[in-house]
């Protein structure tokens, strides 16, 4: 999803605001189905994966000439852009360091656009959360944890 930021929208410009997320976008009614359901959701939107790879640390994955830093090198070459966002690697790291994307408690639906919308409630009926919501994460922290797992042979 996207919540108070949308794609390029970093910190380092004035914000552009939430937009359709690309998951969802592409499927909007299960989205919708999916933040309604009552599961115990865990999102990762756009305000917190918008996580760049430097060349300082391509350079150093590239060199390390192992079949991963190699498939990575391939799939960089291959995607065409000079720095590529690592949107889905932070929900990954997540699920092993929980430290790296804190999360807090809110209530989100998806609208029929596609927008990932909070839901504040009326002022003494709140809705209950659905989601555990990263809305910021630690980019250094991030690629001190990724980096030598990825170059480590």
């Amino acid at each position: 999803g996207s919540i108070y930021r949308g794609y390029g929208d970093t910190g380092s410009a004035p914000p552009r605001g939430p937009e359709p997320e690309w998951n969802i976008k592409n499927d909007i009614p299960s989205a919708q189905k999916l933040f309604a359901a009552g599961l115990a959701l865990f999102v990762m939107p756009l305000d917190s994966t918008q996580l760049k790879m430097d060349a300082a640390n391509r350079s150093l994955l590239f060199r390390q000439s192992t079949p991963m830093t190699d498939a990575l090198n391939l799939l960089y070459h291959e995607w065409g852009k000079e720095t590529p966002t690592l949107f889905d690697p932070m929900t990954i790291a997540y699920i092993v360091d929980p430290s790296l994307c804190p999360v807090q408690a809110m209530r989100l639906r998806v609208d029929e656009k596609g927008f990932t919308r909070p839901e504040p409630g009326p002022p003494n009926a709140p809705n209950p959360p659905n989601a555990q919501v990263c809305l910021d994460s630690n980019a250094d922290a991030f690629f001190h944890f990724i980096m030598p797992r990825l170059a480590t042979p």
